[in-house]
């Protein structure tokens, strides 16, 4: 096949379309010639010589068009339909955002005083022993730990005895759908679970002992705590941790070369990696069988030392 703009013999061939901008159509019987539109001959269209054409009526041009007509003003509808929803959506949000303000503000006074509360139970909570090296876990509504809450933190000691596990209700979240496509902990699950104040001096008697913290990304489990008013930024900071995630990144080796680094792994492949038997505990995405899983990792990280 040949290329339209490189055949002279062709110049003045147009495809039906071309014709019809000029007031003119193939005759029935005429046949045309498919041509490369150039030569990068990525596209091919039938092309007719000004001997196949004839001057056509005016109906016939708008019978040609009129499927082109309605290809532009269904794409029209459809561009329109697009940005009333997208205008909608902002809307919404824009709406949210100051709903969400407007509670903020509204729970304000009411968290100071929770807050104030919190502390006090702390001082009066009963004076315990606790070990000193803990495992941690936790489950949340999102990522952010001073704008989504917790929604169950489990502790477990070396040995795997478990020192703490509860569900929360939160205070401002009445959905997380993102969250609980991961975690599976649906709103109905922890409709009648404590508020995170109610457990904090728990919480905090076992925390204010510990020296060693042992997580899977763990930093983000002692945000979310930082972020629940449990313990404070110097308190936080004071910790000896052991992230497992990270050990195990560089023995499964995965390395990113944009990062510089290896590529962090989710638990599961971590436990996958050690044959671990989830089944001798909870799902895999409950924070207390995560706190086994992670003990038993990190029991096998040491192991090969």
């Amino acid at each position: 096949m040949k290329a339209k703009n490189y055949c002279p013999e062709f110049e003045e061939y147009k495809t039906i379309r071309q014709w019809a901008l000029l007031g003119q159509l193939p005759k029935k019987d005429a046949k045309g010639v498919e041509l490369w539109a150039n030569r990068n001959c990525q596209a091919s269209y039938v092309y007719y010589s000004p001997d196949e054409v004839d001057p056509a009526t005016e109906k016939e041009l708008q019978d040609f068009f009129q499927p082109e007509r309605d290809r532009k003003n269904k794409l029209a509808r459809l561009n329109r339909k697009w940005r009333k929803e997208a205008e909608e959506k902002k809307r919404q949000e824009e709406q949210k955002k100051i709903f969400d303000e407007a509670v903020e503000a509204a729970l304000l006074p009411y968290r100071k005083l929770i807050w104030r509360l919190t502390e006090k139970t702390k001082e009066l909570y009963p004076k315990k022993e606790y070990p000193q090296a803990i495992v941690i876990d936790t489950e949340t509504t999102g990522l952010d730990p001073f704008h989504d809450e917790l929604l169950q933190v489990s502790i477990i000691d070396e040995e795997g005895n478990v020192l703490f596990d509860s569900y929360f209700k939160p205070i401002r979240h009445k959905e997380w759908s993102k969250a609980e496509s991961v975690n599976h902990i649906s709103p109905k699950m922890v409709a009648d679970a404590p508020y995170i104040n109610e457990k904090a001096a728990e919480l905090y008697a076992i925390l204010s002992q510990a020296h060693w913290i042992i997580g899977y990304n763990v930093d983000f489990d002692l945000n979310f705590l930082v972020g629940s008013d449990i313990i404070t930024d110097e308190e936080c900071n004071a910790f000896r941790t052991e992230d497992v995630m990270i050990q195990f990144a560089e023995i499964y080796g995965e390395y990113s070369v944009y990062h510089e680094d290896y590529k962090w792994q989710k638990l599961t492949t971590a436990a996958a990696y050690y044959d671990y038997d989830w089944a001798e505990h909870e799902e895999a995405h409950n924070s207390l069988g995560d706190c086994f899983a992670t003990l038993f990792v990190y029991h096998k990280i040491l192991s090969e030392e």
